[in-house]
C-alpha cells in the first residue's frame, strides 16, 4: 500500500491496517492516532514527526525505520522489530515495548517515562540522555548499551542485564536494580541514591565518584570494583563481596559493612567514621599493596 492511499482511507474513518506493507514509504508528519498496524511491514519507513499516539503496532516490522520526533505515547509496540531504528527525541511515554527488539536502535533524548520494556532487547542501543523515569525494564537486555546521562529515577531494572553498559553520569535515584548484572559497566559519577542494588553483580564495575548514599548493596558482588571517591554514606553493604575493590578516598560515613568480605580491599584515605564492620572479613591494602592484618575482623 502507498502512503497516500493509507492516509486517504484513515481520513475516511478506517483504522485497521493490520499486516499492510508500507515498507520504504514516506509517512513523515502524518496524524495516525489510534491506528491499528498489527504485524505490518514498516521497515525503512519514514515516520519522522508522525503522530501515532495509542496506535497498535503489535508485532510490526519497523526495522531501520525513522521515527525522529515521532509521538507514540501509550502506543502498543510489544514484540515489534525496531532493530536499528532511529527514535531520536521520540515521545514514547507510557508506551508498551515488552519483548520488543530494539538492538542497535538510536533513542537519544527520547521520552520513555512510565514505559514498559519488560524482557526487551536493547543490546548496543543508544539511550544517551533518554528519560526512563518510572519505566519498567525488568529482565531487559541492555548489554553494552549507551545510557550516558540518562534519567532512570524510580525505574524497575531488577534482573536486567547491563553488562558492559556505559551508564556514566546516569541517574538511578530510588531505582530497583536488585539481581541486575552490572559487571564491567561504567557507572562513574552516576547517581544511585537510595537505589536497591541487593544481590546485584557489580564486579569490575567503574563506580568512581558515584553517589551510593542510602543505597541497598546487601549481598552485592563488588569484587574488583572501582569505588574511588564514591559516596557510601549510610549505605547498606551487609555480606557484600568487595574483595580486591578500590574504596580509596570514598566516603563511608555510617555505612553498614556487617558480614562483608573486604579482603585485599583498598580503603586508603576513606572516611570510615561511624562505619560498622561487625563480623566483616576486612584486610585492607594501602597504596603500596602492604597487607594490614590489624584490620581483620573475622
Amino acid at each position: 500500500m502507498k502512503a497516500r492511499e493509507l492516509i486517504d482511507r484513515y481520513n475516511k474513518g478506517f483504522r485497521d491496517f493490520s499486516e499492510v506493507d508500507l515498507s520504504g514509504e514516506n509517512l513523515s508528519g502524518a496524524g495516525l492516532t489510534e491506528i491499528v498496524l498489527n504485524n505490518a511491514d514498516l521497515s525503512e519507513t519514514n515516520l519522522s514527526g508522525s503522530t501515532l499516539n495509542e496506535a497498535n503496532l503489535y508485532g510490526s516490522n519497523l526495522n531501520t525505520s525513522v521515527l525522529y520526533r515521532a509521538s507514540l505515547s501509550d502506543a502498543n509496540l510489544c514484540e515489534a522489530d525496531l532493530n536499528g531504528a532511529s527514535l531520536i527525541k521520540a515521545d514514547l511515554h507510557g508506551a508498551r515495548l515488552e519483548r520488543t527488539n530494539l538492538k542497535d536502535a538510536d533513542l537519544t533524548g527520547a521520552n520513555l517515562n512510565a514505559a514498559s520494556l519488560v524482557n526487551s532487547d536493547l543490546t548496543g542501543a543508544n539511550l544517551s540522555c533518554v528519560s526512563l523515569v518510572g519505566a519498567n525494564l525488568e529482565g531487559t537486555n541492555l548489554t553494552e548499551a549507551f545510557l550516558k546521562g540518562a534519567n532512570l529515577d524510580g525505574a524497575k531494572l531488577n534482573g536486567a542485564n547491563l553488562q558492559g553498559a556505559n551508564l556514566s553520569g546516569a541517574s538511578f535515584s530510588e531505582a530497583n536494580l536488585s539481581h541486575a548484572n552490572l559487571s564491567a559497566s561504567d557507572l562513574s559519577h552516576a547517581n544511585l541514591y537510595a537505589a536497591n542494588l541487593s544481590d546485584a553483580l557489580l564486579s569490575k564495575a567503574d563506580l568512581s565518584g558515584a553517589n551510593l548514599s542510602n543505597a541497598n548493596l546487601n549481598d552485592a558482588n563488588l569484587e574488583e570494583a572501582d569505588l574511588n571517591g564514591a559516596f557510601l554514606i549510610d549505605a547498606q553493604l551487609g555480606r557484600a563481596h568487595l574483595d580486591g575493590a578500590n574504596l580509596s578516598k570514598s566516603n563511608c560515613y555510617k555505612a553498614d559493612f556487617k558480614g562483608a568480605y573486604l579482603r585485599r580491599t583498598n580503603l586508603n584515605g576513606a572516611n570510615l567514621n561511624g562505619t560498622d564492620f561487625a563480623n566483616a572479613s576486612l584486610q585492607t591494602i594501602d597504596g603500596e599493596n602492604n597487607h594490614h592484618p590489624e584490620y581483620i575482623a573475622d
